[in-house]
């Protein structure tokens, strides 16, 4: 028991130290809006996406997250505004996150169906350890005592797209915060964690391979700064008559993965992923798993979302 805890923990200071730091997911490009802000009204409806990752599965205190993200265009098309909830737990640390994003919108081209989005969000974060459950064998200050701080944010992204095509940059939190406390849990040798900077940059495409057939490859981008190298992941999906995403992922010296998704209803979504790790962790873990639900709402007066017509991103 006490080398599970320990475990769990030394992934989180390590993770929180040298590693990439925000949560990653392999269905990503179905809620954009979790890493950028810009995104928000971008389905031109009220959407509302949740997804759960359960990661490393037998891996004691791996990660377990989920999110909620909720955004939709105002009656001033120019403006959309959304919040997202995020909820991580690995091993005896528990992270909250809520934001709120606003994007302001700008239609461009002839036929006004290119839309090019600059968007803020503003947010705090809750990390919450209880300490106090660590088995360490002999008494140990440190682990006398549960740990809880709250941290503030801004961030910032650019968005564009339109039925074919989306790129956008995001930083989602630009303030360096530590997550040192008096008890100094969060210190390794003379650094201590710190809430790191990181840039992302993300793309995609829908080609046609026919009328009932496409093809929707994706890439993402992360970096941190001087605290880690350049993450990327890569996606590509076949769309089987406008309701069937068959594809598969690859994360860059991580994981390969496969997915599954069926458009229920042109607004209603549901999607599976299953990755495989090809890290040193393949010796102690099967994959992760992790599921999707969306539903795009039409309003009463307006009727954004067309039921003929399905959106990719």
């Amino acid at each position: 028991m006490i080398k599970k805890y320990l475990f769990a923990i030394s992934l989180f200071v390590s993770g929180m130290v040298s590693a990439q730091q925000d949560i990653g997911y392999t269905m990503y490009r179905f809620n954009n809006t979790i890493f950028n802000p810009a995104c928000a009204g971008s389905r031109d409806a009220l959407s509302a996406v949740a997804i759960y990752r359960w990661q490393w599965i037998n891996i004691p205190g791996a990660p377990r997250t989920g999110s909620f993200s909720i955004h939709s265009p105002l009656k001033n098309d120019h403006i959309g505004l959304g919040l997202t909830f995020t909820n991580d737990r690995l091993g005896v640390t528990h992270t909250n996150k809520i934001e709120g994003n606003f994007a302001y919108r700008i239609p461009l081209g002839k036929k006004k169906n290119v839309k090019l989005c600059f968007g803020i969000n503003v947010g705090a974060t809750n990390y919450r350890s209880t300490l106090s459950g660590v088995q360490t064998g002999n008494p140990d200050p440190n682990f006398s005592q549960n740990v809880s701080l709250w941290i503030p944010n801004i961030g910032a992204g650019v968005y564009a797209y339109s039925d074919k095509f989306f790129v956008g940059v995001s930083v989602p939190h630009i303030l360096s915060n530590s997550l040192s406390t008096k008890n100094k849990v969060w210190e390794t040798g003379v650094a201590d964690a710190h809430q790191y900077l990181q840039l992302y940059a993300t793309a995609g495409y829908v080609f046609s391979l026919g009328k009932k057939v496409k093809f929707a490859p994706s890439i993402l981008m992360k970096y941190a700064p001087k605290h880690a190298p350049i993450d990327f992941d890569f996606n590509a999906n076949f769309i089987f008559i406008d309701r069937i995403w068959l594809g598969a992922s690859y994360r860059l010296s991580d994981s390969y993965g496969f997915m599954a998704a069926f458009n229920v209803l042109p607004q209603l979504r549901v999607g599976y992923a299953y990755d495989l790790t090809v890290s040193p962790l393949s010796k102690f873990t099967t994959g992760s798993h992790e599921i999707m639900l969306g539903y795009d709402f039409e309003f009463k007066n307006k009727s954004i979302v067309n039921p003929r017509y399905v959106r990719y991103f």
